[in-house]
């Protein structure tokens, strides 16, 4: 089976920065690498998805983190019409979600969303779909459950700064603040009218007292992470969040050196990609990360 590319522009590629191509801003180059991982990928992905459609997924691996999908359509000539240049990294940290909801974007041929709401937190969050060959490989006649998620977000400006002084009984009664509307939110997932009361008290009171903080305090001194969606692209927020952990990939192409930090935010864990050039700052253990990103996930389906 010969590929040649026709390809159709998408705006993912403006974040090819935050895998080690930032330096890649020609046409002509972007070309010369779609046709090295049609000739030559890591992975391959084909689904017959409906009569006269045969999707396929390429993926390309330039580190053991890093790398792309090429995204598209096989005609009747096998030809390969590219729908989506996706920079991905796969994921290593795992979330426990119940249910998801997959949503096609009208704005592209073969873009999917995924929605899903944060157990412990109640935020809902909307990232864009990795695997949608796994997804389009479902058959509608069965159930499918989803046994994990592993979120990514990827960014091309980011700022590294200061954590928030606490002491040990900040912490303890933080923990303890954190897992007492954990429990409230099971309980009003449930039905529970008492426990969706004092979520909604607990909401009031929580944003009277952001309103007169914000008077004589700085935003970054008050909340120590958030995670807001940004703009009018689905799956993109700003985000602030402490670093756990955090490694540099070389791209094996462009040797540029990447970012790689496990970021805990409003509880929950996920793992940020940033090009060294992005990033203002040095990353370490403890500090915070703020910045732009495109949230994008592998979900896993059984």
């Amino acid at each position: 089976m010969s590929l040649v590319c026709r390809r159709v522009v998408n705006n993912m590629e403006q974040y090819l920065s935050a895998v080690g191509f930032k330096k890649l801003e020609e046409t002509k180059q972007m070309k010369d690498v779609i046709q090295q991982i049609i000739n030559d990928p890591t992975e391959k992905y084909i689904s017959n998805y409906g009569e006269d459609k045969i999707k396929v997924e390429l993926l390309k691996e330039y580190s053991d983190e890093l790398g792309i999908i090429v995204r598209g359509e096989l005609d009747e000539k096998e030809e390969l019409k590219v729908f989506s240049i996706i920079p991905y990294k796969k994921g290593n940290l795992t979330m426990d979600i119940d249910e998801v909801d997959v949503i096609y974007s009208n704005n592209s041929k073969d873009d999917y969303y995924v929605y899903f709401e944060d157990i412990k937190t109640g935020n809902p969050i909307t990232f864009f779909l990795q695997n949608v060959v796994d997804y389009l490989d479902i058959d509608e006649d069965e159930d499918a459950y989803v046994e994990n998620i592993r979120l990514i977000a990827l960014s091309n400006e980011g700022t590294v700064i200061f954590p928030i002084n606490k002491d040990e009984v900040d912490k303890n009664l933080e923990q303890e603040e954190e897992q007492w509307r954990a429990n409230l939110l099971e309980l009003a997932r449930e039905g529970d009218e008492e426990a969706i009361q004092l979520l909604e008290i607990d909401a009031e009171q929580s944003a009277e007292l952001f309103k007169v903080r914000t008077k004589h305090e700085d935003l970054l001194t008050i909340l120590e992470g958030y995670f807001i969606p940004y703009g009018l692209n689905d799956a993109e927020y700003s985000i602030l969040g402490t670093i756990e952990d955090f490694c540099v990939e070389t791209n094996a192409l462009t040797k540029e050196e990447v970012y790689i930090m496990d970021v805990i935010c409003l509880n929950f864990k996920l793992q940020v990609c940033i090009n060294k050039k992005d990033l203002i700052g040095i990353p370490s253990i403890g500090m915070r990360y703020k910045g732009i990103c495109y949230v994008q996930g592998h979900v896993e389906f059984s």
